[in-house]
């Protein structure tokens, strides 16, 4: 059993976008405080997950870094973090090194995975790879990714040099990247709660569409008939899927 979650958690990428704003329908409460966030950082280190998962405009990468500094994690953890979009800026080229240089100050660890927040943005890798191929030496980054919403966009970039890591959303009710072709060891899935609806029958933050909220409403009412735990529902059926290296997973 030990050696079956530790495989588990070997998988498991923790998502940060929770700790600085107020993601997710189900969330009510917002941002934990920081030193909910270290406890729940450490919780999750001490379980085997070395795993995360930040950006720029989710505000948690100088909380993390912080933790990983404090804690003397810098040469053991694995970050990934990505490039704000690039619309309506005119010198990509700067702001990308501006960005990463940024981005490794607020960590103060390598980069994993650096990937394209905005999808649209990644045909610069086919328009100049040589800048990119610069990127991967000048800073410590050790692979580059695209975060996609279609399977199209995968397949826009079937040709580029580079062999991308790819995240992508998938869950019990979403299953349209199964069958796309991705390199093995860069499949990244997240929205694998759908920012909680699959796991958690409370309330729902604001005023849900009248669609989602009766979706929700009767997901779990099922859930309850059949007596299955949703939590463990939406995540096994996740950690089964052999075409997935990595998943995130998100709390608050």
């Amino acid at each position: 059993m030990s050696k079956v979650y530790s495989i588990i958690s070997e998988k498991i990428v923790l998502g940060t976008v929770q700790f600085g704003t107020d993601y997710g329908i189900t969330n009510l409460h917002g941002a934990p405080t920081k030193n909910k966030i270290f406890d729940i950082l450490d919780f999750a280190w001490q379980n085997g997950i070395k795993r995360f998962d930040t950006a720029p405009g989710y505000g948690s990468e100088n909380l993390l870094g912080d933790f990983i500094t404090t804690n003397g994690l810098q040469k053991i953890a694995l970050v990934s973090t990505k490039i704000p979009s690039l619309k309506e800026i005119s010198n990509f080229k700067n702001h990308i090194r501006v960005n990463i240089e940024k981005s490794l100050n607020n960590l103060g660890c390598p980069i994993d995975v650096l990937f394209f927040h905005d999808p649209s943005d990644s045909i610069l890798l086919k328009k100049n790879p040589n800048f990119f191929e610069n990127i991967l030496k000048d800073y410590p980054i050790t692979k580059i990714g695209v975060s996609v919403y279609e399977p199209e966009e995968v397949e826009l970039l079937r040709d580029c040099s580079f062999e991308l890591a790819f995240q992508f959303p998938f869950n019990l009710f979403d299953r349209r990247f199964e069958k796309v072709k991705m390199v093995n060891g860069n499949r990244y899935a997240r929205s694998i709660f759908l920012q909680g609806i699959l796991a958690s029958s409370g309330d729902l933050r604001g005023n849900p569409p009248k669609e989602l909220y009766n979706f929700h409403k009767k997901f779990h009412e099922n859930l309850i008939k059949l007596n299955i735990n949703p939590l463990g529902a939406a995540f096994l059926f996740v950690v089964k899927k052999q075409f997935i290296d990595y998943f995130l997973i998100g709390v608050d």
